[in-house]
C-alpha cells in the first residue's frame, strides 16, 4: 500500500481531509481537562475520566494508528427567520451527519483490510468516549478556534469530525499549517457574539449554557435562558457565523448535506405532530434522538420569544393536553410571555 493509493481511498469515500498519527495518547490535553472539571466545565455528557478518553488503545487495544478524518457540511448560508418558523443548525440541515460518515468510514475500512492487511478497525464519529477535535489538532488536520471548533482548511470549522482507528501502522503526517487561516489571537467576534455567554474566553466554554445543548437537552430549559434561544430550534451557528474565517470557507459538494427542509420550519405544525409523523419528517436528520417532545418544546419556547399572538390558541391546547410536562411548562412560559406584552 502506498501513501497516494490510501489517500484516494479516502476521498473516494467522500472525505475532504484527513491526517494520520501514531494511537498514543494526546497529553496535550490533560491540563485542558482538568481544568475545566476544576471551573465546573466539563460537560456532564460525556465520560468524567479524561484519562481514558485522551488515549485511542481504550477504544481498541490493538490500534496502532488514527487517521483522522473531516468531510466539509457548509451548503449555504441562513437568512432572517420567518414568523412562526424556527431554524435549524447547518450541521441538521441534511441527512444524519453519523450515517453519512459512518458510511464513508466503513469504504476506508474495507480497503484497509482487503487491500492492506488490516485485521481490526474501530470508527468513531462523535459517539464514543475520544476525543475528535483533540485527536483532530494533534494529528495535524486542523487547528484549534476560539469558538472551540477546530478548523480545518479551507473549510472552516464547518466540517463534521471522526476517526478510524487501525492495527495498521502507517505513515504519520502532520498537515502544513497555512498561515492565512490561523486564528487570530486578537479577534473575539465568536466569544462576544454568544447570546447566553457560553463562551466566555478564547477556546473556553462553559457547556450547559450552549444553545446548541439547550436545544438538545432533555427535560425543562432553565427560565433565565430561554428568551436567549431565540428562534433557534435545533442547534447554533452564532459563534461560526460570526468568524471572518468562516464567511470565507469553501461551501461543501456534498449533497447529502443540502437542507432536507429548509432552512427554518414552521412551529405551530410540530406542536400537534405525532410519532410517525415526526419519524416521517424527521427520521433521516440528526435530529431524531431526542425525538419529538424536545423539538416541540424547543417549539413552544421560540413562539414564546416571537411574541405572535397567532400562536395562543395552539400553545394553549399543548398546554392542557400534551403528554409531556416538560412540553407543557414550555407552551405554558409561552402563553404567559405573549400575554405579558
Amino acid at each position: 500500500m502506498s501513501f497516494k493509493e490510501l489517500q484516494a481511498a479516502i476521498y473516494e469515500a467522500g472525505f475532504d481531509a484527513f491526517a494520520i498519527m501514531p494511537a498514543l495518547p494526546v497529553q496535550r490535553m490533560l491540563p485542558i481537562l482538568r481544568e475545566a472539571q476544576v471551573e465546573n466545565r466539563y460537560p456532564d455528557f460525556v465520560d468524567p475520566d479524561i484519562a481514558k478518553r485522551i488515549d485511542p488503545k481504550n477504544l481498541q487495544k490493538s490500534a496502532r494508528s488514527v487517521i483522522s478524518l473531516a468531510m466539509s457540511y457548509r451548503s449555504g448560508d441562513g437568512g432572517p427567520t420567518s414568523p412562526l418558523h424556527g431554524t435549524i443548525s447547518r450541521s441538521a440541515w441534511g441527512i444524519d451527519y453519523h450515517r453519512v460518515l459512518g458510511n464513508g468510514m466503513d469504504k476506508v475500512i474495507d480497503y484497509l483490510r482487503n487491500s492492506c492487511g488490516a485485521k481490526e478497525c474501530t470508527l468513531a464519529v462523535d459517539t464514543s468516549f475520544l476525543l475528535d477535535r483533540g485527536l483532530a489538532v494533534e494529528a495535524g488536520l486542523g487547528y484549534p478556534g476560539s469558538n472551540c471548533a477546530v478548523y480545518v482548511p479551507p473549510y472552516g470549522s464547518w466540517v463534521f469530525l471522526g476517526e478510524i482507528l487501525t492495527d495498521l501502522e502507517l505513515r504519520p503526517t502532520k498537515a502544513e499549517r497555512q498561515d492565512n487561516w490561523s486564528c487570530p489571537v486578537d479577534c473575539d467576534l465568536c466569544w462576544r457574539a454568544c447570546p447566553t455567554q457560553a463562551l466566555f474566553a478564547p477556546g473556553k466554554i462553559r457547556p450547559g449554557r450552549c444553545i446548541s445543548y439547550l436545544t438538545q437537552m432533555p427535560g425543562p430549559i432553565p427560565h433565565g435562558l430561554r428568551e436567549k434561544i431565540g428562534s433557534k430550534l435545533w442547534g447554533c451557528d452564532i459563534c461560526q457565523e460570526v468568524c471572518p474565517i468562516n464567511q470565507r470557507a469553501e461551501f461543501t459538494a456534498h449533497a447529502e448535506f443540502r437542507p432536507m427542509m429548509g432552512r427554518q420550519i414552521p412551529l405551530l405544525p410540530l406542536l400537534d405532530l405525532s410519532r410517525r409523523q415526526f419519524a416521517e419528517q424527521f427520521g433521516k436528520t440528526s435530529m431524531t434522538w431526542r425525538g419529538k417532545n424536545v423539538l416541540q418544546r424547543n417549539a413552544a419556547i421560540i413562539l414564546g420569544n416571537q411574541r405572535n399572538r397567532d400562536a395562543l390558541p395552539s400553545l394553549e391546547k399543548t398546554a392542557r393536553e400534551h403528554a409531556s410536562t416538560a412540553v407543557q411548562d414550555a407552551a405554558s412560559w409561552a402563553v404567559r410571555t405573549i400575554k405579558s406584552t
